[in-house]
Formats: structure tokens, C-alpha cells, sequence
């Protein structure tokens, strides 16, 4: 695709008598600056360890929590550096985290990056901290509890939110497993789907109130995004909702990462198209042949007003 053929792309994505356009959107780091979440719900973290342990190491321990997950998530969003030794740290800490999960994997078939209850032990054990399982349990049992009741939504993504209900868009959200598992005596850790489902579900649920309209949502307890497994569930699920094969439908998904949220779905279904989120990029760009990436939801409004209103005229 061509950049001046964005216009007729971005058209596809508005509805027409005989086809119904879905939105499919992901969540976390999309319509959720789960970052700063993260960072927000770290400093109550810091509060419940200064039961365990010092002030000032609950503090370090905190802020290395903070930084473990800045650093997988460069991972995750497949941001290019040229920085070798950062890169092979950031490999590093990945094996770390996957190293935890032997027993999930032998049981599950999957591991995680993004598991806090892990991520937490490796701050621990970085500080030089002690903290047994149970008190690392109810930790973040604090940090979730936080993070549900806190979401910060991203203002354009809530706009955006608004301007899909007013054209009556069906508007779906995908989203990945926030891995709440269980460490064991062991130093292993537990995982049980369903709890991990019902919790994450409280999230979704709670982004009603903070201007996010939705008609249901997927989420990836234990089969997870970018499984074709998953895309192949949330696509039946979708065709089943709006009582409508696949086929007859138009699927719009958007994500902040290719692999995990675009990638799968274009490949399972030829009528999808793409919309790569890289927050803070100043321009459309083309990406590929069925995918633009924007900065925020608002440069896809204004594209989707101008069509629209072409089309009027």
C-alpha cells in the first residue's frame, strides 16, 4: 500500500449498507496507559513491603519492579535498538521470567512475560530483599486491586470510544492474561485460569465508567494472544454475537503491538485490517499492505470525519 492510497484503506473502516465494520481493540498499552498504571499501582506496592522489610528497601524493591516491566515491555512492542548490551539484558530478564514458569509450561504449554507476582520476585531478589511467598501473594493481590480501580484511559482512546457508539460500530476487546499466578514454597510459581479470567474480567468490566463502550470481551486465560487458537475463539465468538457469518464482516483491530495483536488476525482472516498504535508517532504511516500505524486514536478520527464527510458530500 501506498501512502496515498490511505484514504481509500481508511475507508473500509466505515460501515456501508451491506457490511457491517467490527471493531476488535486491544487493551492494555492501547486504550490503557497501562504503563503508568503500573508505575501508579507500584507505590502501593512500596507500602505493603515496608511491612517486610525497611523503608528504603521497599522503596528500591518498588522502583526495580517499575523498571522490570518498563524493560519487557520494550520487548513485547518490538521497539528496534541499537544498544547490544541493553538488548542482551532485556534477553536476560526474559529467561529469568520464563525460568519461574517450568511448571506452568509443562502443564499450561505457555509462559508469560508479564506476570507481577514473578516480576515482583525478581525485584526481590535484585534488592537483595527477602519476602516469602505468601506476603509476595498479597502484595499484589494490593497492586491489582489498585490497578482495576485506577485504570487511566487514554483520553483519545475514550473520544474514540465515544465516536464508535454514535455510528452504532460493534466494538469488541481483546485482551491478554494478566498472569495471576501463585508462588509456591518451591519458588515456582501456580497458575489457575479461571481465577486469573474472573479477575482480569473485573478490570474490563470497571473501563464501562471511564468512557470505553464495549459489546463484550475476550481474554486470553489460559489460550492467549498471538495464538491462532485464541484469534480463531474471539472471531467465532464475534460471528456468533452479531449472528452473522465471518465472511459478510469487516474487522478493524487495533493494537500497540504486530506480533500479539495485528499479525494473527490478518493472517486467519483476508477481510481484516490493521491499526498499529505507537503512541506518541507524529504521522499515519503505512506499515504494510493491510496495516497503518497512528500515533493515537485521534489521527484516525480526523481521517475518518474527512471520508465521511466526502462521501455526504
Amino acid at each position: 500500500m501506498r501512502p496515498e492510497e490511505i484514504p481509500g484503506w481508511i475507508s473500509r473502516a466505515l460501515p456501508v449498507p451491506d457490511r457491517t465494520v467490527v471493531w476488535l481493540l486491544d487493551v492494555d498499552d492501547t486504550l490503557t496507559d497501562t504503563q503508568s498504571m503500573h508505575h501508579d499501582a507500584a507505590e502501593s506496592v512500596a507500602s505493603e513491603l515496608s511491612g517486610s522489610m525497611t523503608t528504603s528497601l521497599a522503596a528500591s524493591v518498588a522502583r526495580r519492579f517499575r523498571e522490570v516491566f518498563d524493560e519487557l515491555l520494550v520487548l513485547h512492542q518490538q521497539v528496534s535498538t541499537a544498544d547490544r548490551a541493553a538488548l542482551n539484558s532485556v534477553k536476560e530478564l526474559e529467561s529469568r521470567v520464563r525460568g519461574h514458569q517450568v511448571e506452568i509450561q509443562e502443564k499450561w504449554g505457555i509462559t508469560r512475560l508479564f506476570s507481577r507476582e514473578i516480576l515482583l520476585r525478581i525485584a526481590v531478589e535484585d534488592c537483595g530483599a527477602s519476602l516469602p511467598p505468601k506476603e509476595l501473594n498479597r502484595c499484589v493481590d494490593r497492586y491489582w486491586d489498585h490497578m482495576r480501580e485506577h485504570p487511566f484511559v487514554f483520553p483519545d482512546a475514550a473520544r474514540f470510544s465515544r465516536r464508535l457508539a454514535s455510528h452504532s460500530m460493534p466494538v469488541y476487546l481483546m485482551t491478554s492474561s494478566d498472569a495471576r499466578y501463585r508462588e509456591c514454597d518451591d519458588g515456582q510459581f501456580a497458575y489457575d485460569p479461571r481465577a486469573s479470567r474472573k479477575d482480569k474480567r473485573k478490570r474490563m468490566v470497571n473501563l464501562r465508567n471511564h468512557g470505553i463502550s464495549y459489546a463484550s470481551s475476550f481474554i486470553g486465560d489460559p489460550i492467549d494472544k498471538p495464538s491462532r487458537e485464541f484469534y480463531e475463539f474471539v472471531f467465532s465468538g464475534i460471528s456468533r454475537d452479531l449472528d452473522a457469518p465471518l465472511q459478510s464482516l469487516s474487522i478493524v483491530v487495533a493494537g500497540d503491538s504486530y506480533r500479539s495483536d495485528i499479525q494473527t488476525p490478518l493472517e486467519i482472516c483476508d477481510s481484516t485490517i490493521g491499526v498499529l498504535c505507537r503512541r506518541e508517532q507524529s504521522a499515519v504511516r503505512v506499515e504494510a499492505d493491510r496495516v497503518l500505524s497512528v500515533g493515537d486514536f485521534d489521527m484516525l478520527t480526523r481521517m475518518l470525519d474527512v471520508i465521511e464527510g466526502e462521501d455526504r458530500g
